[in-house]
């Protein structure tokens, strides 16, 4: 009972202020050579902004950015107008991810948003944890701005070796080969 409990605590106090911003994967078992596509979404944005930072980590000896995979709810970076959403991957493990109105500020209004969607590439074997740096939301005329709640964002996947994938098919079929001859 007590498990039951703590279970339950968990999970409430746990998600309490994760839906503000999280981390959505399309590929939890990569192998590698898969790409796994990330989404970035703020979801429960009660007041209006201007814009939003925040970074995503991952291994980079295990992932790579995929060059011009970005895309979101919002248009991308323009120079000429310098805004909108801007992803930056020049530090190895970090994309970091700017969007914002420049020369003419615009409100985002209140909601739900995806950030930002981009592919990784599987370039290693091992066990890899993403997760999201500081993010903060500015509204208009702010200096200081309003951080959001990122502690629910972090997820962890294996990649296997491709060998161990070779290993475990041939246990399979060892296994099959032994339960045929017992029944014979």
């Amino acid at each position: 009972m007590k498990k039951v409990l703590l279970l339950v605590c968990t999970m409430f106090f746990g998600t309490a202020n994760a839906n503000m911003i999280n981390i959505e994967l399309d590929n939890v078992n990569p192998s590698v050579g898969d790409t796994v596509s990330v989404n970035i979404n703020m979801t429960g944005i009660t007041e209006d902004f201007t814009s939003f930072f925040s970074g995503f980590l991952f291994d980079s000896s295990l992932f790579a950015y995929v060059e011009d995979s970005a895309s979101s709810d919002f248009p991308l970076f323009d120079y000429a107008t310098f805004s909108g959403l801007d992803v930056d991957t020049a530090a190895a493990g970090l994309v970091s991810i700017t969007l914002w109105e420049g020369f003419l500020p615009q409100i985002y209004s209140a909601g739900d948003y995806l950030v930002a969607t981009f592919d990784l590439l599987a370039i290693g074997e091992g066990q890899s944890s993403f997760s999201l740096a500081t993010a903060t939301v500015y509204e208009e005329n702010d200096i200081i701005g309003r951080t959001l709640d990122t502690s629910a964002s972090a997820t962890s996947i294996a990649v296997p070796a491709p060998s161990s994938m070779a290993f475990m098919g041939l246990a399979v079929l060892g296994f099959m080969g032994v339960r045929r001859k017992v029944q014979m």
